[in-house]
């Protein structure tokens, strides 16, 4: 049994589902009550998906079967071994640990800047599905099939209604503006 390429992959799977709880945990703190939580779940769980992150991508240089070098993992698109799909992953990490710095450097960006930057998430949380569920191995099974579907679901469910009731939020004031 090949132990490295097993911890590869829980890493990789717990990364993602850890990423998935961040931007979700970040979704959700708009909710009015109970702020403080939220925030510092989301903030502490995007470290921990970071580090995860790194710990799969330093785990690959010692699998035997598929072996990465230091360009395949740390440069975008150059990998042996589908080169589009591990790009995407390497470039997915590289946008967590930039929303994760300005996050941790917000007064010095300014908060205008951290929030544009910090929108990333979306796309690398996509672009990090895409990784695992067209690179995994377990890709075929109902149970990642389920996880990365619903994850999905979940994420853009959550993210529409965010956008619903920020919707609602600018519109209301605006209107009781032009009643007076």
């Amino acid at each position: 049994m090949n132990w490295i390429w097993i911890f590869i992959r829980i890493t990789g799977l717990t990364a993602y589902v850890l990423l998935t709880l961040s931007v979700l945990a970040g979704i959700f703190r708009h909710i009015p009550r109970k702020k403080g939580p939220i925030i510092e779940f989301h903030q502490v769980i995007g470290q921990i998906a970071l580090l995860g992150t790194g710990v799969h991508a330093y785990l690959l240089f010692y699998d035997h079967y598929q072996p990465y070098s230091l360009k395949d993992v740390l440069v975008p698109f150059l990998s042996q071994n589908d080169p589009v799909l591990t790009g995407i992953g390497t470039l997915s990490m590289y946008l967590l640990l930039v929303v994760i710095i300005t996050s941790d450097f917000m007064k010095a960006v300014g908060r205008k800047t951290w929030k544009k930057i910090h929108y990333l998430v979306f796309p690398l949380w996509l672009m990090a599905l895409i990784h695992g569920f067209f690179l995994g191995t377990e890709s075929g099974t109902i149970w990642a099939k389920s996880l990365y579907g619903g994850s999905l679901l979940i994420v853009f469910g959550a993210t529409v209604y965010l956008v619903i009731r920020k919707k609602k939020t600018i519109s209301r004031p605006s209107a009781e503006k032009s009643i007076v």
